[in-house]
């Protein structure tokens, strides 16, 4: 994203009892860490530029104040959410006298949750769930960002307890016995005309998804929060590696790729290519699969073949210690990630 984007959208709040200081070493290591751009501001701030928009802190009077831009009213609303998050891991109490200049009425949903009804689930290949949900709305879901978070009561909840917005503009979620299980997902498909938005779910023993999913009974209702993540690479050139994890993206991508785009693809499953994922086939980038290769295994992959595919658009998606020793190669050796894709698609004895 352009520095030079009209920002139609725009936030500012106070931040009382935070270090401006703490929170802008905080805020610039985070940035650093994801690859994104970090501009000193002349007055001594420091804005960091994602690919919803831009965070600005600086320090008024000795006290920390935040600002965000967007050019969409619900990109600027995920930008606000993860700016609470950050300032709540540094100091609970600057986060109760947060009062956004846009804050919404208290009480209401947040405006990026809906309820989601279930409509099919039917196998895909061996490990996945094909899941088709009919959702109330669905214009902000495009190639710009392609993930979403399900958001799951406890197991046997009848009556679950669904986020709301508080007095600081921030999102209340459940806590305790009520707390919602809120797993990241790939769009597959969207069907404006039906309504109905389509994500594949990797089937692995002992997720709580996975147990949700066996059993979930057509036309049961869920949350749904997003868009958000990373969107669709504009390329002519990708290497391409992930773990079953990452397959829904990489089938995002290799449909929406123009003909004449080159590369490859670097797939690992348990069984390699029996674990019969319907990927779509591009004419310029060929699949290669792989039996059980282990996330640092893709990222020494990456590596190595890196400097033949210098040109290409870096994609990686699989566990969090090979996204995490990817990064690190890519930094030390004048990769700039915000031109690239590197993220942990789950870690090691976390599954959801």
């Amino acid at each position: 994203m352009s520095r030079h984007i009209d920002f139609a959208h725009r936030a500012e709040t106070a931040l009382p009892g935070l270090d401006p200081a703490r929170l802008r070493e905080a805020m610039i290591a985070e940035a650093l860490e994801h690859g994104l751009e970090v501009m000193q501001e002349a007055n001594g701030g420091v804005a960091v530029l994602t690919a919803y928009g831009r965070y600005t802190l600086v320090s008024q009077a000795g006290k920390a104040h935040a600002s965000i831009e967007s050019p969409r009213a619900d990109w600027l609303f995920a930008l606000k959410e993860a700016l609470t998050e950050k300032v709540s891991a540094l100091h609970t109490g600057a986060v109760e006298e947060m009062r956004w200049s846009d804050a919404l009425p208290e009480g209401i949903r947040p405006p990026n949750f809906q309820f989601v009804e279930i409509r099919a689930i039917t196998a895909v290949g061996r490990d996945f769930l094909r899941v088709t949900v009919g959702a109330e709305d669905l214009s902000a879901f495009g190639d710009d960002a392609i993930h979403f978070r399900l958001v799951l009561p406890a197991p046997g909840d009848a009556e679950p307890e669904w986020p709301r917005i508080a007095a600081n503009g921030a999102t209340i979620w459940p806590k305790g016995e009520k707390a919602l299980h809120r797993p990241v997902y790939t769009v597959r498909q969207i069907d404006m005309t039906r309504g109905e938005l389509t994500f594949d779910l990797f089937v692995h023993e002992g997720g709580r998804a996975t147990d949700w999913a066996r059993s979930v009974r057509i036309g049961s209702r869920v949350g749904l929060t997003g868009p958000g993540g990373g969107g669709i690479p504009k390329t002519f050139g990708i290497t391409l590696y992930a773990d079953e994890t990452g397959f829904p993206a990489a089938a995002r991508i290799l449909e929406a790729l123009p003909p004449e785009a080159t590369g490859h693809a670097v797939l690992s499953a348990r069984v390699g290519a029996a674990c019969g994922y319907p990927l779509p086939t591009h004419p310029g980038v060929q699949v290669h699969w792989r039996a059980g290769e282990s996330s640092t295994r893709l990222a020494d992959r990456a590596i190595a073949e890196r400097a033949t595919h210098e040109a290409h658009s870096l994609w990686f998606a699989a566990e969090k210690a090979g996204a995490q020793k990817l990064r690190v190669w890519c930094k030390a050796n004048g990769v700039d990630l915000r031109d690239h894709y590197v993220a942990a698609f789950w870690t090691q004895g976390n599954w959801t």
